[in-house]
């Protein structure tokens, strides 16, 4: 079995793992719906007939990002332990150390976001849509930004449909009303960091003789 297929298989178990016993049962289902949609679409692009799947690289960075995910869906975003885990590991407690009074791996993650997934993006647009790097990069850090408003939206439609703390807990916004804000900027700012790697890395290859 190739090497993605084996990433594949962890990510399942992994989840399946994270489905026993989760903080929220319904909030667990809700969160890996867009986990569920990005695998299909992966297998599809792997197996489609005449196609080049991804890299081993650009997989393992969409393995990490989905891993982290699968945290978060399963102690619920607002809840994750971090705390606990670096006072046991290393005796500090990040909230102390950063002198922060809320729970931000919600706000990590969609840094992480943007600083895996634009990569992978960046390779769907330069083969399929825009091959210029420039072009390349531009367009990519675009579909972070949309993608980013998406998911927003997405959650501030369920959140209407539950009831205030349900939606509370869903959204995980912790008291502040610009959290969707802050989200989206992380993801794009950990884009165009990404964006910048991507960007060197094709000019490079561009100079290269053929």
């Amino acid at each position: 079995m190739p090497y993605r297929g084996w990433l594949l298989l962890l990510v399942l178990l992994a989840i399946a793992g994270s489905g026993i016993a989760p903080y929220d049962r319904r909030d667990w289902c809700l969160e890996h719906l867009p986990t569920a949609a990005a695998l299909g679409f992966l297998v599809w692009y792997e197996r489609r007939r005449g196609g080049v799947p991804l890299g081993n690289g650009l997989c393992t960075l969409l393995f990490v990002f989905t891993l982290l995910h699968v945290v978060g869906a399963h102690f619920l975003y607002s809840r994750v332990p971090y705390d606990a885990w670096g006072e046991a590991l290393c005796g500090v407690r990040p909230s102390d150390l950063f002198a922060a009074t809320r729970n931000h791996y919600d706000r990590f993650v969609h840094l992480c976001f943007g600083l895996s997934v634009l990569p992978v993006l960046a390779e769907l647009v330069h083969r399929h849509v825009a091959p210029k790097p420039l072009w390349t990069v531009l367009v990519a850090v675009a579909f972070v930004g949309v993608i980013s408003k998406l998911y927003e939206l997405a959650e501030w439609g369920i959140a209407v449909a539950l009831s205030p703390e349900a939606a509370e807990a869903y959204n995980g916004q912790q008291g502040d009303p610009f959290d969707a804000q802050k989200d989206m900027a992380l993801a794009f700012a950990g884009s165009l960091v990404s964006g910048a790697v991507v960007a060197l890395r094709l000019r490079r290859a561009a100079r290269r003789p053929a």
